[in-house]
């Protein structure tokens, strides 16, 4: 009688199940997302304090899981560093500290070749006291010879994918923080930024001077492969100077709509480059000016997908619609939340090249009366866009269905030829 084979069992998972494990442990909220997607919310909508507080535990547990063994350490490093948001000095200090002496000791395997997406300032979730608000400084802001630069960052960032500036909140902190950042040039290299979100306001020229916008046009720039460009600004053309590379292929735009307190217009002339960006995607989230949507329409000739972003209360009259895609002889694709906003039929003119729409639909953001959503049918199945081909319903609960004038909508576009699917490609089924 043979004995039994003993099994022996490993007493812990193999590397690559523990690496799965402190994956999942220290995972990141965040969007590391570099190209189109249509109906992307703004981040800074979605963060609340609650968060803000998930991104501080997720930290906190990094730092424990590095203190169990060299091996958890290394691998947990690569993920906490994967998306580094700095929320003040202090925090900017230590991450330098870290970056350097790292660069120093470890070779190619460094934790600024771990960053993927730097956010710089962090935005401010949790709002501080009364007590530590201050007098807002104006320009020139004075700093010290040892006064952290966002190009001394940058260039231990080898690998940084997505580039961040949000919105600033208007208090002396985050006025000071920022104008010590932007006070150096730029003169590295950003080959592997593929997305770059700006976001700012007229009063950045009087705190800031010349410095913010001149290392918004070195970064972009200096990044050969940038494939997104988010640009929020309250200037009349805010990318007619900026080099824009080849690469580039969605375009993103909002205005702050913050006051100036000496407001000044300024028209800037776009000028001619021997190498110009193949648009495909616009994101509007508001009409723009018509010097910059000349603009666009220069250097977004091959331009496919317009969205129009949720903008509930916002009507897109018939004259700013034939504006807008009067521009863009190639649009082939139109995106928009159904009524958020409101888009009207087109008079005395027909868009002949869109063959698709995209319509988002859920009720918890946003419930259109019954009037607006007619109207929004009367669109779709009207004069304005006879090469309609197909309509895609981004509607997880299947809702609009459900009402009358979804059922309306399917059957107009249903007598014209014209397919309705959802945005999983199934087809849309009338309610029997």
């Amino acid at each position: 009688m043979s004995s039994p084979i003993a099994v022996t069992t490993p007493a812990y998972p193999p590397p690559e199940i523990w690496r799965l494990i402190l994956q999942f442990a220290t995972w990141s909220e965040t969007s590391f997302h570099v190209d189109y997607q249509p109906f992307q919310h703004i981040q800074e909508l979605q963060e609340t304090a609650q968060s803000e507080r998930c991104e501080i535990l997720r930290l906190q547990t990094c730092l424990s899981l590095m203190g169990v063994s060299r091996h958890f350490r290394n691998v947990t490093a690569e993920f906490m560093y994967e998306d580094v948001r700095i929320y003040d000095t202090k925090g900017l200090e230590s991450l330098l500290s870290a970056l350097t002496r790292s660069a120093r000791e470890d070779g190619p395997h460094n934790y600024g070749s771990y960053i993927r997406r730097l956010e710089l300032p962090q935005r401010r979730t949790i709002m501080l006291p009364p007590s530590e608000f201050l007098p807002l400084p104006t320009h020139p802001i004075q700093f010290g010879p040892d006064t952290i630069r966002l190009a001394d960052i940058l260039h231990l960032c080898p690998n940084l994918e997505v580039l961040v500036r949000p919105c600033l909140i208007l208090d002396a902190q985050n006025v000071i923080f920022w104008a010590g950042l932007i006070g150096k040039a730029f003169d590295g290299s950003l080959s592997h930024l593929k997305r770059f979100d700006w976001h700012e306001s007229e009063l950045d020229g009087q705190f800031y001077g010349t410095n913010h916008i001149d290392r918004l046009r070195e970064i972009v720039a200096r990044a050969p492969n940038l494939r997104y460009l988010f640009l929020t600004s309250d200037r009349p053309n805010p990318v007619a100077d900026l080099c824009l590379p080849s690469s580039l292929r969605t375009i993103r735009l909002n205005r702050s709509y913050l006051p100036s307190l000496h407001s000044r217009k300024c028209l800037v002339m776009a000028r001619h480059r021997s190498e110009a960006p193949n648009l495909r995607n616009l994101v509007l989230h508001t009409m723009l000016p018509t010097t910059l949507l000349d603009f666009l329409a220069v250097v977004g000739h091959q331009l496919r997908v317009l969205e129009l972003a949720f903008a509930p209360q916002v009507v897109f009259s018939s004259n700013q619609m034939q504006r807008l895609i009067s521009r863009y002889p190639k649009l082939e694709e139109l995106v928009y939340f159904l009524g958020a906003p409101e888009i009207s039929p087109l008079i005395d003119f027909q868009c002949d090249t869109v063959k698709r729409v995209r319509i988002k639909l859920n009720p918890d953001e946003w419930n259109p009366c019954r009037p607006v959503v007619r109207s929004q049918v009367d669109v779709l199945t009207g004069p304005s866009f006879p090469a309609l081909e197909e309509i895609i319903l981004h509607d997880r609960a299947r809702w609009f269905l459900r009402k009358d004038s979804g059922g309306e909508l399917l059957r107009r576009l249903h007598h014209r030829g014209c397919a309705v699917n959802y945005e999983d490609g199934s087809p849309v089924i009338p309610l029997t």
